[in-house]
């Protein structure tokens, strides 16, 4: 085994390359792993330590202790299940009149009685509250009365400057001049539909896709065309320029980097494809990267704006999973769509909060984040983990979960179970979830539904899946005693 390098403490550090061998399959449940004075040895720390990252690794339950026999790799139940299906159907061309999934289900992610498995909105306890609220407060003091300025679009520099920086993880070549600082993704994601489409035209989208976009879609007298994922590998091009074969679509909106409500991400060979088709095409791709940094493994994904050489794609993200969702720092480079939507940034809303911006800047600028990220990306790859376990023993046979590689998002489908009455029992009970039927533009996934794990696992939560387990084999059964009566 090779060294570990000297980033985190040593004993998460052993654990995340144990962790690494076995999700690669290097180490498969059953396997023994080295004993703990073996595994010292060969990483040369000390036994304790070894021990420790032992005892994470149960923790995790990727390994377990057997009497007199040592350490071996756990049996993963969840995967031994199978992934969600892509949709059925052919995509087709839907309205959203009608669906405001919005209300119900982020209002819930505020509601202290409720279990909150619904909105993807990570706990306040994994954020750095304490931190930023001293950086927020050092910037005040500083700059006194000018503090309380309008921060005019295009926005900070300081914010751009570390942006552009940023870009040049995931294969960007951005400047600060090319970016906007928005109110959230979710006004990124408005600007950028608003420059690019005109009412009654049609966006390509995926489906399942973010709930939010049926909003935004709606709002705006757009329509939607939707073409199913693959639940590994996101938007198939081919799918995508078939459906353009029969529809003219004005733009698309995608998530290539862990997929909201699916969590998979697109390989690089898709994307540069799709870049490439719909740049042939003169199609502009709306890209929401808002889950980008929340890689569970390896290094920050690319996006499809890496790819992007005549300004075709339209990069929207912002802090708002990652950092503070409260706090509402977005960005979005145009491409040559800039001065749009820098016309409409400064025409709707003028401008952004001055001080959240500058303390984001600040904590991105000092490796405030690039730490806290090392922590929070470890705590939400263990919570997707341990979510899909617990789900795949407590809900009835045949259930399909995804396999995240990032973000906090499951994608559960539960054959026999109707979402939306999945979703009313629960409530009653204290469960906010979100059912598919709201990811869905052409009005499938009837029986899937998402669960939030952005928050520590707990006593309470285990209890809720277990209790959401309960429910599903009720309904279940209940489908099935009613369609064996039907016939």
């Amino acid at each position: 085994m090779a060294l570990v390098s000297a980033r985190e403490p040593v004993y998460q550090r052993l654990a995340d390359l144990l962790a690494g061998l076995i999700q690669a399959r290097a180490l498969q449940p059953g396997d023994r792993v080295p004993s703990v004075r073996a595994f010292s040895r060969q990483q040369r720390v000390s036994v304790p330590t070894a021990l420790h990252a032992y005892a994470t690794l149960e923790t995790r339950g990727l390994i377990e202790a057997r009497p007199k026999t040592g350490f071996f790799v756990r049996a993963q139940r969840a995967d031994a299940l199978r992934e969600p299906r892509v949709a059925p159907a052919r995509p087709r061309i839907t309205d959203f009149a009608g669906l405001d999934p919005l209300a119900t289900v982020l209002g819930d992610s505020s509601h202290p009685g409720l279990v909150p498995l619904g909105a993807a909105v990570p706990s306040g306890a994994l954020l750095p509250a304490q931190a930023l609220n001293r950086t927020m407060g050092v910037i005040a003091r500083r700059l006194g009365d000018s503090s309380l300025a309008y921060d005019v679009a295009p926005g900070s520099d300081a914010l751009r400057r570390v942006l552009a920086r940023r870009s040049l993880e995931w294969g960007g070549r951005l400047v600060p001049d090319d970016l906007v600082v928005t109110n959230g993704c979710t006004e990124a994601l408005s600007l950028a539909l608003q420059a690019t489409c005109r009412p009654g035209e049609t966006v390509l989208v995926e489906a399942p896709t973010y709930f939010g976009v049926a909003s935004m879609l709606r709002d705006r007298g757009l329509r939607a065309l939707p073409v199913p994922i693959d639940s590994t590998l996101g938007l198939d091009p081919r799918r995508v320029e078939e459906a353009m074969r029969r529809t003219r679509v004005a733009a698309c909106l995608l998530i290539a980097n862990f997929h909201n409500p699916v969590g998979c991400l697109m390989p690089d060979d898709r994307k540069r494809a799709l870049v490439r088709l719909l740049a042939e095409r003169g199609v502009p791709i709306i890209e929401d990267d808002i889950y980008g940094d929340l890689q569970h493994e390896g290094s920050r994904p690319r996006c499809l704006k890496a790819d992007d050489l005549d300004g075709g794609v339209l990069l929207c993200g912002s802090f708002s999973k990652t950092l503070a969702p409260g706090y509402r720092v977005g960005y979005i480079a145009a491409g040559r769509w800039h001065d749009r939507v820098l016309a409409l940034k400064r025409s709707q809303s003028l401008a952004s909060a001055t001080l959240p911006v500058l303390a984001v800047a600040d904590f991105l600028r000092n490796g405030g984040y690039d730490r806290y990220l090392r922590r929070v990306r470890r705590a939400f790859r263990d919570q997707v983990a341990r979510m899909r376990e617990a789900v795949a023993g407590a809900f009835p046979e045949g259930v399909a979960l995804s396999r995240p590689q990032g973000g906090v998002v499951l994608w559960c489908e539960i054959p026999g179970v109707a979402a939306m009455d999945l979703f009313r029992r629960a409530r009653a009970e204290g469960i906010s979830i979100a059912p598919g039927p709201m990811f869905g533009p052409q009005g499938g996934f009837e029986h899937c539904i998402r669960l939030n794990c952005g928050h520590p696992w707990s006593d309470r939560i285990a209890r809720s899946v277990r209790t959401l387990g309960r429910i599903a084999h009720e309904l279940q059964a209940r489908g099935g005693r009613a369609n064996g009566g039907a016939s």
